[in-house]
């Protein structure tokens, strides 16, 4: 089943998918999106600075959060380093490097931050207004059209990344690292 309506603003298509989506190679979920490539399903992640510095209280601060959402290609590979390397410039060299270290956050946290289960994250509604990155591939997309998932496990949505940055204002910025490709992961 397939919807199409306006949300704040931006056009957005919900999509059900198969309960054998996440089982299946990322062709078959192109498929089931009829996304314009398989570059365009993206997955958001809750990434979690494991050694932020003792000032730092939660998420308030976008430029020195504890808890970053993260979305990303899923052909592509998350670079940890990148990320906390940009997270640090953000603060002007004001903290030491060793207060930095990004990790996947674990399970039962994300579910707790987001009110969403393994597979079902999204920026959208979340529970905790948690600092937005995107990677820099996304917003390059062509057709500027990405899909991630919409808060249940086999709902997705897909929105144009040019209306998505606009309205939710992530940080963009390269944060995966270059020619690996994830073909099915």
């Amino acid at each position: 089943m397939t919807v199409t309506f306006v949300l704040s603003c931006y056009c957005c298509r919900f999509v059900r998918v198969p309960p054998e989506y996440y089982d299946c190679p990322l062709p078959f979920r192109q498929q089931c999106l009829q996304a314009a490539s398989v570059d365009h399903l993206c997955k958001s992640i809750i990434m979690e600075n494991t050694k932020a510095h003792p000032s730092v209280k939660g998420w308030e601060d976008h430029n020195n959060s504890r808890y970053y959402v993260v979305i990303v290609q899923y052909t592509a590979r998350l670079n940890a380093d990148k990320l906390k390397n940009h997270i640090h410039r953000l603060n002007g060299g004001k903290i030491g490097k060793q207060y930095f270290n990004m990790r996947l956050c674990p399970e039962d946290v994300s579910d707790e931050l987001s009110g969403y289960e393994h597979n079902a994250v999204s920026p959208i509604g979340i529970k905790t207004p948690l600092p937005i990155i995107m990677s820099h591939e996304i917003a390059n997309l062509k057709p500027d059209f990405f899909w991630i998932g919409a808060g249940e496990v086999d709902l997705k949505v897909g929105m144009s990344a040019a209306e998505f940055i606009e309205g939710y204002k992530p940080m963009v910025l390269d944060c995966t690292y270059e020619g690996i490709r994830e073909d099915n992961p």
